[in-house]
Formats: C-alpha cells, structure tokens, sequence
C-alpha cells in the first residue's frame, strides 16, 4: 500500500504572506549566537546594533569632500560612522554646470563595513544568521539583569511606580 502524501497547506492572511516574502533569503540568528556576538563586541558596534543604524555626520557637520571620483565621472564621498567607525557610507555624487550654477545631486549611497585596529568587525560571523535589533537589545538586557530574579524585578517597579506616584501628588 502507498502512502499518501498531504499536500493540503495552512491558508495565510496577506500579512502573513508579507511576512514569509519578507523573510525569505536570511534565517534569524539563535539567542547562544546573539550572546556570543554581544559578548565580543565593543560598546560602541552594540550601539549601533541595537539602534539599528549608524550614526553619519550631517554635510553641515562634516562639510563636503571628495575623496575620488569613478570611472563614470561621479564624485566619490566617504564618511564614517562617529559611533562604531567600522562603517563607512560611500555616496556618489553627479555634478551639472546649469546656466551659472553648478548643483550636485547624491545619485548613489552604499555602505561598507571595515576591520577595526584590532581586528574587531561590526558583521557577525558568516553562517550564524540574522542578528536583529531586536535580538541584540534582547541580550544586552539580559546581561544586565543576569543573577536578578523576577520578583525581585517586579517588586523594585512596584516601589518605584509607587515613590513615582507620591512624588508627583
């Protein structure tokens, strides 16, 4: 006797199927590897982890400078993250000579991640997942808190939500 085969799939809702679209090409990374990545990392990359994104200078603050420019004739721009400084934002930049203005216009951005002096890098390792915001602030949390346990937890923002209250009657 051959055994059938059940080909019958749980219907998804439209976020549902968003979500599995959006999530296709990367597997989220496990909490150990999460731990392990936050454990050798500087302060500086898990602020710009669990911020989510990387803190450039602004033109006005950084003026404005080119460094090179392509073999298309666009102007290179590099800067570097004031936080981590493995990260550097690379821009390309078209000038046009219009009338007696010259106005310049960012036509490209892409972002490259360096090795710090002392080998430390902002990616974590090839093979270990996708390491999310999310994750990242998860385990920091945790660490911080690490030996504390949950009714002490709950007991010290009981107290505080109370002193909060009479503070402000």
């Amino acid at each position: 006797m051959l055994a059938s085969k059940d080909t019958t799939t749980a219907a998804l809702s439209i976020q549902g199927e968003q979500q599995e679209q959006e999530n296709a090409g990367w597997v989220k990374a496990s909490e150990d590897d999460v731990d392990l990545y936050v454990d050798g990392v500087s302060d500086e990359v898990l602020a710009c982890r669990e911020r989510g994104r990387h803190l450039f200078p602004t033109i006005r603050q950084a003026g404005i400078h080119f460094s090179e420019v392509d073999d298309e004739g666009l102007f290179i721009r590099r800067l570097a993250c004031t936080c981590c400084l493995l990260a550097q934002r690379v821009e390309r930049w078209e000038g046009v000579r219009r009338g007696g203005r010259t106005r310049f216009a960012r036509v490209a951005s892409s972002l490259v991640y360096l090795t710090g002096l002392n080998g430390e890098v902002y990616l974590a390792p090839a093979g270990r997942g996708h390491m999310t915001a999310r994750q990242i602030g998860d385990s920091v949390a945790s660490k911080a808190l690490a030996g504390q346990t949950l009714t002490a937890l709950r007991k010290a923002a009981k107290a505080n939500a109370r002193e909060a209250a009479k503070d402000s009657a």
